[in-house]
């Protein structure tokens, strides 16, 4: 018999009934919303009442005078260019690599090793369907509605001639008091494979959605520097995550992420739920 949640058309439903709907069918329950106790009941809150300072800081361009000001610009990535939509002209000024994205959600970007292997035409349809897509219709995660659209060009980061290891900080920060775990998602765009490690780069029994990877990354070079930024980054926030990379031995920001993967991320063992939902109040 077929689930009915399943056939239900959710673009038309409000934002508390979607969310209801869209929790339920990966964790076969409903959320307790007026009493959240699970990092995944919290999260769901966070999508439909964020706080308004979530809008500039989940805004990939805006973010970075934010980041800038808190840890310093050279932490940034270098941007080649930050434009409305993508013309010829700006085409033909980029390097033979780079990375282009757009500012206004997840899963708006390429990575572009060689220039010459693709058209701008080609690139200009899939940027053009970036800008007019509306993340927030996509995800209803509400703190994206009002992200005006843009594209980003920045320098690929390259370690041995591949992407660099996404390490990403989830921090928790209750009455004073962090806790930390750093998410490595390995080869993104290949065999993509996730450990959880603690703050002392002990690699826990956690999954989040995928599975671990064979060989575990070693400790990063500037793994205490790295922790100290993502807390100087986080000390304002009830919970947090926070990407870095580490290439041609420096730190690099990624992304500030208020409510990973819409809250829906299946995370192992399942006491984890409760235990990440313990650390962080709102």
């Amino acid at each position: 018999m077929l689930n009915p949640i399943a056939k239900t058309d959710t673009k038309f439903l409000p934002d508390l009934i979607y969310h209801q709907l869209k929790y339920s069918q990966v964790f076969k329950k409903w959320p307790n919303l007026i009493h959240p106790t699970t990092f995944s009941e919290k999260i769901t809150l966070r999508n439909l009442w964020p706080k308004s300072i979530y809008t500039d800081l989940a805004d990939k361009y805006k973010v970075r005078k934010h980041i800038a000001a808190t840890i310093g610009e050279e932490y940034l990535i270098n941007l080649f260019c930050r434009c409305d939509e993508l013309t010829e002209d700006i085409f033909a000024s980029l390097p033979a690599s780079f990375v282009i994205k757009d500012n206004h959600g997840s899963g708006f970007n390429q990575v572009v090793y060689d220039k010459s292997s693709l058209t701008f035409t080609e690139l200009s349809a899939t940027t053009r369907f970036w800008t007019k897509s509306s993340f927030y219709k996509m995800s209803r995660e509400k703190h994206y509605k009002n992200i005006k659209p843009c594209l980003l060009v920045e320098e690929l980061l390259l370690v041995d001639g591949h992407v660099p290891n996404d390490i990403k900080f989830h921090c928790f920060n209750r009455q004073g008091e962090m806790n930390i775990f750093i998410q490595v998602d390995y080869d993104r765009f290949g065999a993509h494979r996730r450990d959880v490690f603690d703050e002392n780069w002990q690699r826990t029994d956690i999954r989040m959605g995928l599975q671990n990877s064979p060989v575990p990354m070693g400790k990063p070079k500037h793994l205490a520097l790295m922790t100290s930024l993502a807390k100087r980054i986080a000390k304002d926030f009830s919970y947090l995550r926070i990407d870095f990379y580490e290439a041609n031995d420096k730190i690099y920001f990624g992304e500030l992420t208020f409510t990973p993967g819409g809250g829906l991320c299946r995370i192992y063992p399942e006491e984890i739920q409760h235990k990440w939902g313990s650390f962080f109040i709102d």
